[in-house]
């Protein structure tokens, strides 16, 4: 998810934003199926926490109905280019995304013409939702339809608001721990 999450970020995930799901719990007991309790739907541009073969943190960009595809690099959602905007000073490896909703967002793009840059088109199937991670050419997401895919909508743990803090030390008790903090990502907001 770099570079809007960095290696080291620990992240607040707001486990109750969509309401309950068995994810909701330690061990994902079989409590029961699908969700209950919804506050709100999920919404494109949403930094999501989800499970599938493992636990993991992508942007949120297909809706149930959506069609989703790459090309050349760039973002097509429902047949219509995802707008790029130039970050200054000019650099072709980042970039600010907007989606249709408002949301804007930094993508990192260092590969020209990688694997994932030119894609199939996908279609959301109902009750499920399509990821992709804001640093393109590095991030297992739903264009891997072998690995992740369509995530369904029971797979979400919640939505990631907030940086807690970073550091690059993954041992709290290390006495380098607190030297390692990175004072600028302290309660950073990803919105």
């Amino acid at each position: 998810m770099e570079p809007n999450l960095l290696v080291g970020d620990r992240i607040i995930v707001k486990k109750f934003s969509y309401g309950i799901s068995k994810y909701s719990f330690p061990l994902s007991p079989p409590m029961f199926k699908g969700r209950i309790l919804e506050w709100q739907k999920p919404q494109r541009g949403d930094i999501v926490v989800f499970e599938t073969d493992r636990v993991y943190v992508k942007r949120l960009i297909g809706l149930p109905g959506d069609t989703i595809q790459m090309l050349e690099g760039k973002l097509y959602l429902n047949g219509k280019e995802v707008p790029q905007s130039p970050i200054k000073p000019l650099t072709s490896l980042r970039y600010i995304e907007s989606l249709p909703n408002g949301v804007n967002y930094i993508v990192l793009d260092t590969i020209l013409n990688s694997y994932y840059d030119n894609t199939i088109l996908y279609r959301v199937p109902e009750g499920h939702y399509f990821f992709m991670g804001d640093n393109r050419d590095n991030s297992s997401d739903s264009r891997s339809q072998s690995s992740i895919g369509f995530v369904p909508y029971e797979n979400i743990l919640g939505k990631v608001e907030t940086v807690f803090f970073s550091s690059p030390e993954v041992r709290w008790y290390h006495p380098a721990f607190l030297f390692s903090l990175d004072k600028d990502r302290f309660f950073k907001s990803l919105n």
